[in-house]
Parts: structure tokens; C-alpha cells; sequence
């Protein structure tokens, strides 16, 4: 019942902090530039509001405040809420440089050194602030990896890796009405259910907590994606897909499954190769393209497939991942 309640609650405040958002971000002029070598089609686009983001951030912030009231502990919502909600205050940065000082918003450095430093107090305090210290499970199994010194100090790299390709990854998905906010749905309901099978086998995980974040994750995702669909009255920004990327990635990493996301997130993974693999072959190949752009979601656009289509397909193909991902549980 109070898994229901939490996706209720941030549908709802979702949707009633865009009533009242929406209208404010018109009058503030928060209108997104729309990039010169993007699509053509999208030039109709320019002057959408953007940093939508905080209509479903806030209600998941309050929801968090609650819990933080209730039981009065710091438990893994909490963690992921201010993981993700630190993802966001950067992306929230980046959408302001964008609207009141340059299209480009942050550099790359400045973004980098940003979401590394995060990145990296937070991969400290998980594994090393953590008195059981990280965990790590097999696939089809239930046996876990053990972290020597040296083996935490990895681990530790390896977090803020993963963290930054997959928030980014995310970053990079939303390029479409709807797209990010829809695979996000579909990903936070995945993760729910994994997180589930992952509760039955009594593994040394704070599952409860997990589910409700995922549930109240998609719940907001719903609400938002009632002003996101084509065509979109608003968009999340920055401040939006920074804030969902750590959140999907953080959430299998905190369960001891964070190969998971190679298939609950098999979207985002793929989006952001396509980018690695366009611009490297296009450094090599000196001026030669495997896609006819990037992102992939731009490459299906520029073959012909309306916005809803390319949503509707990479949706369904973001369920059919985490499908596969359920039976590795």
C-alpha cells in the first residue's frame, strides 16, 4: 500500500507543480535554445520552457522530508535523493547559463569537475562509510564479491565512471518529447519489480526502501509526462535528465546489481555509444558518419519516424531489457 501511496503522491504533486510551474517559467522567460546542428524540425521548438525538472523533483524531495520525519534515519531514499538531487542542482546550473548567459551553458570541464566531484564523495561515503561495507552480486546467483583495500579503492573509480556515462547517458536521451520521461517510467517500474526479487532472497540490501524510491521515481515521471508529451509545453532541462540519470543509476548500484542497468537501462547505454562511436569514427574516418546523427533517437528522426514512434519503440524496447534483466535476478 505505501508503495501505491508514494507513486500517487509525486504523480500528483507532479501534476499540480505543473499547473502552477508551468505559468511561472512563461512569465520568468525560461525558454530553451534549440542546438543549430540539431534537427531542422526542432527549430520550431525554440523558447519551450525548459527546467521542468523541478515539478517532479520537489515533490520527491518532499516525499523524502516526510520519510526523514517519519522514521527519523538515513536510509538509502534519503541517499538517493540527495545523490540525484545534487545531479540536478548541476543540470539546474547548466539550464540557467543556457537561458541568461550562453546557449552552450556550462563547459565540459566545468560540468565534469562538478559531477566528478559528487560522483566522488559519494562512492566514498557508499563504500567506505558503509559499515558492511560495498556489495556486490553475481548474476543468477546469490553469491556476492568481496572487496580487499586496493579492491574498494577500484571500486571507487568505477563509480564515478559508471555514474557519470549513465547520468549522462540520460542527459543525452532526452532529445525527443516525452523520450527520457518515458523510458525513465519504464525503467524506475523495471527496477521496482527487480528490486523485489532482490527482497525475497533476504540479501543484505535496504530493499524496502529502494522500491518506494523507484515507485515514486516513475510516479513523477507519469505526472510529467502529461505537459512533456508531444508536443512538449515544457522540458525538463538539464535540472531534469541529470537528476533522473543519477537516480536510475544509483539505484541498481545500491542493491549490489549495478550490471543490472546494462538491461533496465539498455536505452540509455545504447544512446550513449552512439555518440562515442559517431564522434570517434567521425575523428578517424575524418569527417565520415555511422548515423546520420547522434544521439540515436536523431538518427530514426532523420530516417523518417515521428517523435511519438521513436518514444513508443524505445519504450517498449527499455520494458523488453528489463524483462531480460528480471530473469538474471
Amino acid at each position: 500500500m505505501k508503495y501505491a501511496v508514494a507513486f500517487l503522491f509525486c504523480f500528483g504533486l507532479t501534476l499540480i507543480a505543473s499547473y502552477f510551474g508551468l505559468p511561472l517559467l512563461r512569465r520568468w522567460h525560461l525558454g530553451q535554445d534549440v542546438r543549430e546542428e540539431g534537427p531542422r524540425a526542432h527549430y520550431k521548438k525554440r523558447g519551450t520552457p525548459t527546467m521542468g525538472g523541478f515539478f517532479f523533483i520537489l515533490p520527491l524531495l518532499g516525499l523524502a522530508l516526510l520519510r526523514l520525519l517519519r522514521q527519523a534515519a538515513f536510509d538509502h531514499f534519503l541517499l538517493l535523493t540527495l545523490l540525484s538531487l545534487s545531479f540536478g542542482l548541476v543540470g539546474f546550473a547548466d539550464d540557467a547559463v543556457k537561458v541568461r548567459v550562453r546557449k552552450e551553458g556550462l563547459s565540459v570541464k566545468e560540468k565534469i569537475l562538478a559531477l566528478g566531484c559528487i560522483s566522488l564523495l559519494f562512492s566514498l561515503f557508499y563504500v567506505y562509510g558503509n559499515s558492511q561495507g560495498p556489495i556486490l552480486l553475481l548474476p543468477l546467483s546469490e553469491q556476492s564479491i568481496s572487496f580487499s583495500s586496493w579492491g574498494k579503492v577500484i571500486y571507487v573509480i568505477f563509480i564515478v565512471l559508471y555514474l557519470f556515462y549513465v547520468s549522462n547517458s540520460v542527459n543525452l536521451t532526452d532529445g525527443e518529447d516525452g523520450l527520457a520521461t518515458t523510458v525513465t517510467m519504464v525503467t524506475a517500474l523495471m527496477l521496482a519489480v527487480a528490486m523485489v526479487l532482490l527482497k525475497r532472497k533476504n540479501l543484505p540490501i535496504d530493499a524496502e526502501a529502494l522500491i518506494e524510491y523507484c515507485l515514486a521515481l516513475a510516479g513523477g515521471c507519469a505526472g510529467f509526462f502529461i505537459v512533456n508529451r508531444h508536443p512538449a509545453k515544457v522540458f525538463m532541462g538539464d535540472t531534469g535528465s541529470l537528476f533522473l540519470g543519477a537516480s536510475v543509476a544509483a539505484i541498481p548500484l545500491l542493491a549490489g546489481v549495478p550490471w543490472l542497468i546494462l538491461l533496465t537501462g539498455i536505452v540509455y547505454i545504447v544512446e550513449g555509444l552512439s555518440v562515442l562511436l559517431q564522434v570517434s569514427y567521425f575523428k578517424l574516418s575524418h569527417g565520415k558518419r555511422i548515423f546520420r546523427m547522434s544521439p540515436l533517437h536523431h538518427h530514426f528522426e532523420l530516417g523518417g519516424w515521428k517523435e511519438e514512434k521513436i518514444v513508443l519503440v524505445f519504450a517498449l524496447a527499455e520494458l523488453a531489457g528489463g524483462l531480460l534483466a528480471l530473469l538474471l535476478i
